[in-house]
């Protein structure tokens, strides 16, 4: 009966030295309090990309103009347009669209608006929405936010240790163009 035991005891101490190799170094915490010192190289340059701002800002025009002959027998022009702010980097990172279109007369017909968002491993990118905060018949203006945040794993879950929130603005015009800042 003793031997029976301190076999399960050898089995039960070999299993847990086997599973505390295989755990990598990077997944520990250096001290009890994490601190920002403690996140991984992709985590730092993530956060470096994202409080850079949208430099990386790609726009998506598409420009679907028609043209028609009016009964007064003018040219009328209407179409619509796609734009896209986006922040961040391939760790964590958040887009903006705004859809919209325009007619003749100076007017912006529609606007709709979308968030999307992405992070690997232990960041996170919350999606705080998206609103239209002014509409008139030549401009819509939509606001954006979204929160997002770094954190150190630990053997008792992890801890956030870098967190911020951002906004997105968007302008769209009854000429089919827009504009785009953050804050």
């Amino acid at each position: 009966m003793m031997m029976k035991s301190r076999k399960k005891l050898g089995a039960v101490t070999g299993m847990i030295v086997a599973v505390s190799l295989l755990i990598p170094n990077t997944a520990h915490a250096s001290t009890d309090s994490p601190t920002v010192d403690d996140l991984s190289t992709q985590q730092t340059q993530a956060i470096a990309d994202w409080e850079a701002g949208a430099a990386n800002t790609s726009t998506v025009t598409r420009p679907s103009a028609k043209t028609a002959l009016s009964a007064s027998g003018t040219t009328a022009t209407s179409g619509t347009s796609s734009m896209k702010l986006y922040r961040g980097s391939w760790v964590m990172w958040a887009e903006e669209r705004v859809n919209f279109g325009w007619a003749s007369g100076g007017r912006v017909t529609w606007s709709d608006a979308y968030q999307a968002a992405g992070y690997v491993g232990a960041s996170y990118v919350r999606r705080n929405g998206t609103k239209r905060i002014f509409a008139s018949s030549t401009r819509h203006d939509w606001r954006g936010s979204y929160t997002v945040g770094a954190a150190v794993p630990t053997p008792w879950g992890s801890v956030k240790v870098y967190s911020a929130t951002s906004f997105a603005f968007s302008r769209v015009l009854s000429i089919g163009a827009w504009q785009r800042w953050e804050d």
